[in-house]
């Protein structure tokens, strides 16, 4: 199973590099984030529908915070 997220936001390559030390693999789900113009792409692969919906609303919660932060 596989979800592809584009999420508009001001400076992607900072999320990125927020994100990326948190970005471990842990077997139950692939998570990667790509920088497009003025957006993030975030692309979830797992085995599992559960697997997949735990890593999407935990990477989503992430991304919320650091564009809160970012927009302060």
């Amino acid at each position: 199973m596989k979800a592809e997220i584009i999420i508009d936001c001001k400076d992607p390559e900072i999320i990125i590099k927020s994100i990326k030390p948190d970005m471990d693999v842990n077997g139950k789900f692939d998570v990667e984030l790509k920088k497009e113009k003025n957006a993030l792409k975030l692309v979830v692969e797992s085995k599992d529908m559960s697997g997949l919906l735990a890593a999407i609303n935990s990477y989503l919660k992430m991304i919320k915070t650091l564009k809160e932060l970012e927009e302060m």
